[in-house]
């Protein structure tokens, strides 16, 4: 994270496990908090929030934009791999109880520092800072070959934990308009997936689709393969560990961040 992002850093966010029992109203959540927030009506939000059942996949609107999208998703319902639709960009991710994911929803502001890449790096930090605390070494970057790729994977041993995506919505928060905005960036790690099976249902979705793209599953990797303290655990006592601790992680995160805007310090 670079030292300037701290200035993009709105007052009073929180953390929370917010969670819905239906999965499609639980992807869907994001936005739905972040335009209340937009509106002033919530704090600003870190939102730690595990996927709904059933297994399947989560893939972006563009994914399905096309007939042959639409079959595809069809298809794979049809095979037992339900597709769900998020409103974030990107490519297909896994869907599952396996799966926790990190969202932060802030309002859109008036800022030359306000990017996408801030953002991203916004969100990838208190990340790091969770797998560094696990006993884990986290890195930034791309992974050709894998899920979802992007400039902004979160990689665990070299290969891909946490892949992110990120939209912008309507305009300036706290200005009059019809749909005051908002940033929803957004990151879904593997804590405790099949990678070969999510992988093969990737794929599948995207021959079905007649898109070229392939993922390699050996870019993959789900954190209880490599989190010694848990790997003789149960898959929902290793989910409940890991968001307790995510939780506990982002709250320290956010006084830090707290503490950095308000002394003026470089982090």
């Amino acid at each position: 994270m670079k030292a300037k992002d701290v200035l993009l850093w709105p007052e009073n966010v929180v953390a929370d496990t917010l969670e819905l029992d239906d999965p499609n109203d639980n992807i869907l959540l994001d936005d739905q908090l972040a335009a209340s927030i937009a509106r002033s009506e919530r704090p600003p939000l870190l939102r730690i929030w595990q996927h709904s059942a059933p297994d399947g996949l989560v893939v972006s609107r563009r994914d399905v934009a096309t007939q042959a999208g639409q079959w595809a998703r069809e298809q794979l319902a049809v095979e037992g791999c339900p597709v769900f639709v998020r409103s974030t960009g990107g490519t297909a991710v896994p869907h599952g109880r396996g799966m926790l994911n990190l969202s932060l929803l802030f309002p859109r502001v008036a800022h030359p520092g306000a990017t996408t890449d801030a953002y991203y790096r916004l969100l990838c930090q208190p990340l790091l800072d969770w797998l560094n605390e696990l006993g884990g070494r986290g890195e930034i970057g791309d992974l050709p070959g894998s899920y979802c790729d992007g400039h902004y994977n979160v990689l665990l041993g070299g290969r891909k934990l946490v892949g992110t995506a990120q939209t912008w919505k309507g305009g300036l928060a706290g200005i009059s308009t019809h749909k005051p905005g908002y940033i929803v960036a957004h990151a879904c790690i593997s804590v405790y997936i099949e990678v070969p099976r999510a992988i093969a249902n990737i794929n599948r979705f995207y021959e079905l689709s007649h898109q070229s793209f392939r993922a390699l599953p050996e870019t993959a990797v789900s954190l209880h393969e490599v989190w010694e303290t848990v790997h003789s655990q149960e898959r929902e006592e290793v989910m409940a560990v890991a968001k307790r601790s995510l939780l506990e992680s982002c709250q320290q995160f956010i006084l830090k961040m707290n503490e950095a805007k308000q002394s003026g310090v470089q982090l």
